[in-house]
């Protein structure tokens, strides 16, 4: 097996923990809607966002790669914001 061939192996090993990972993170937001529904709160808090990226992006210690991440997050983020907005729009 080439190296090329081991090291997809190991990047579809990383997928498939990525995803599940991702469906267990969208469980938790979907709890988070809900409370939010129930008591009045808005979908977007702009203070909270700015601290878990700024807080999430330092964890990458490779500084080449830090930004590519932290664009990566906000659009996990911003996913998070529309998932919450289509549930808050079937209640």
């Amino acid at each position: 097996m080439s190296r090329l061939d081991e090291d997809r192996k190991k990047i579809d090993v990383i997928d498939r923990q990525i995803a599940e990972l991702f469906e267990k993170r969208f469980e938790i937001v979907k709890d988070v809607i809900e409370y939010k529904i129930e008591n009045r709160l808005p979908i977007l808090n702009s203070g909270r966002e700015a601290e878990i990226t700024r807080k999430n992006t330092a964890l990458i210690q490779d500084e080449d790669i830090r930004e590519y991440f932290k664009v990566w997050y906000e659009e996990l983020l911003l996913l998070s914001k529309e998932y919450q907005k289509q549930i808050q729009e079937e209640q």
